[in-house]
């Protein structure tokens, strides 16, 4: 690992948590910073009680770091006291305050430490140079994975080739930019261990989302998870992107896509559905939350539904679908073939369009019915209470209750009213489930 002022660590590798512990407070020091309390902490309590540990959870929104959150400096030492790690399979470094350096520190961290799995640091303040620093780490996976020989011998190993076995990565909430996303695209034509990656919200535009889909397309065949929401710089009507994104669908083994404010119009829905989703052999989830897909694109939803063979999770809140489009959508549910959960919060949808997917809930064979549905936000009248409630009862009878995130209630002389419900965590569909 590298210090914030370029130098290179002369602690030796942790391979325990005693090492680990070791090592740290000379890290510290080497990269002048304050050690961090809640990882000291931790440290001493897996010692104490004789203990590995195997996740280390520094994320900045927490209590015990929120007014003191990880610098530059400080992820240079944690990064450099965790280099050679044999322990730790976990990294959650989420919020807060990494910049560059930090990222090349972590990168430098990941390519001498196959044990590490999971690596968590969104909402941070890496740019464009610390994605390449990571990206140039997922790209070596190469290696004997650290194990095997002397210390000696797997630190001249680590010294000259990589051992990054990174499964899951999540750098979504950093500013990126193209230049990032296209680094991390370049990596994903060589890395045969990430199943999950996460890079939304990174003030990115069509260059970079295209760049990534490209890669999946044409190289990668292990990427499972693919997040890719919000490129804030997308400033195109013509929906290319959402082509490119069809063509990775159809080619590669993508389970999970989040393409959330991607500006996906009836036209791009058209496109997703047909070059997409209808070829994909491994789609499950599918988010396309804050989008532009009205009624007339919801025969292509319709599609997504009746085509989509391994589709479990459907997620279109805040697309303006209507009654119209709520109708159509609803007369495809009983030719569903695995959906689970579907999300039409805040689409629009009045009286008609509600009655007519509980309508559409009710129609579908009782095993194939979704187990989730999420309406909140839409126009609940008196005929949409009534309906829903007689479906939730119905479907209740036939032992498949359908979780909802709205309840309905009767208050005495004043008739049926509703209320917001959360979904409980172990009801919902589960995006891991399509990667692991």
């Amino acid at each position: 690992a590298h210090t914030a002022s370029g130098g290179t660590p002369s602690t030796r590798m942790a391979r325990n948590t005693e090492d680990l512990a070791e090592a740290y407070p000379a890290a510290c020091a080497e990269a002048k910073c304050v050690a961090v309390a809640p990882f000291v902490g931790a440290l001493a309590r897996a010692v104490d009680a004789g203990a590995e540990l195997t996740f280390v959870r520094l994320n900045g929104n927490s209590k015990e770091l929120f007014n003191g959150r990880v610098d530059g400096r400080a992820a240079c030492a944690i990064a450099g006291a965790l280099t050679g790690t044999a322990t730790v399979e976990e990294v959650d470094l989420s919020y807060n305050r990494i910049d560059d350096a930090g990222a090349e520190a972590i990168a430098a961290m990941l390519a001498r430490s196959p044990a590490v799995r999971r690596l968590d640091l969104r909402g941070n303040d890496i740019g464009p140079e610390g994605a390449a620093h990571i990206a140039r780490a997922l790209a070596a996976t190469g290696g004997s994975g650290g194990s095997g020989g002397s210390e000696t011998d797997d630190d001249a190993d680590a010294a000259t080739s990589s051992s990054c076995r990174l499964e899951s990565l999540r750098m979504d909430h950093n500013p990126l930019g193209d230049d990032g996303l296209v680094a991390v695209a370049s990596s994903l034509r060589t890395n045969t261990t990430l199943r999950e990656l996460d890079v939304g919200d990174c003030d990115a535009g069509i260059r970079g989302v295209t760049a990534l889909c490209v890669a999946v397309f044409e190289d990668n065949t292990t990427l499972k998870s693919l997040g890719m929401e919000n490129p804030s710089r997308l400033f195109t009507h013509q929906c290319e992107h959402v082509f490119h994104a069809a063509r990775m669908l159809a080619s590669s083994g993508i389970a999970n896509l989040k393409i959330g404010k991607w500006r996906v119009d009836a036209g791009g829905i058209e496109t997703l559905a047909a070059y997409g989703v209808a070829a994909s052999r491994h789609l499950e989830c599918l988010n396309l939350r804050c989008n532009a897909v009205c009624e007339v694109g919801a025969s292509a939803v319709a599609r997504i539904v009746r085509e989509g063979e391994r589709l479990r999770y459907l997620n279109l809140e805040r697309n303006p679908l209507g009654d119209r489009g709520a109708e159509i959508i609803a007369r495809a549910l009983p030719h569903s073939c695995a959906l689970e959960e579907i999300d039409l919060r805040c689409a629009g949808i009045a009286d008609v369009g509600l009655c007519a997917l509980a309508d559409g809930i009710v129609a579908t064979t009782p095993s194939r019915r979704p187990r989730v549905v999420r309406l909140w936000g839409n126009a609940f009248g008196e005929g949409a209470l009534v309906t829903w409630r007689r479906a939730l009862r119905e479907s209740e009878e036939v032992g498949c209750p359908i979780a909802t995130d709205f309840v309905i209630t009767r208050v005495d002389g004043e008739g049926a009213g509703i209320a917001r419900l959360d979904v409980p965590d172990d009801v919902a569909v589960n995006a891991w489930d399509a990667v692991y």
